[in-house]
């Protein structure tokens, strides 16, 4: 019994497509694993997942973002309650 060319090709596309979805599959499951713990680290730390999140001008923006010196010009400029 002889495999025909045609049964050779359906072969291996079906291979193909089964690696191809097991890597999106396996690809998923480990971004949900880490979304769920960035969600519980933003919930249990969210200062510190606020300024973990200044890698950029626009971000850095963010009064999270701020150092000491733009705290300092920001209060000279605005008045701060002092707590």
């Amino acid at each position: 019994m002889k495999i025909n060319e045609t049964m050779k090709e359906w072969m291996s596309i079906c291979v193909i497509a089964a690696c191809v979805l097991a890597f999106l599959f396996g690809m998923y499951s480990c971004m949900d694993n880490q979304s769920e713990e960035r969600k519980r680290f933003a919930k249990e730390k969210p200062v510190e997942y606020a300024q973990e999140r200044c890698y950029s001008k626009v971000r850095g923006s963010r009064p999270a973002c701020w150092s000491d010196a733009d705290w300092k010009v920001f209060c000279s400029k605005v008045q701060c309650i002092q707590q």
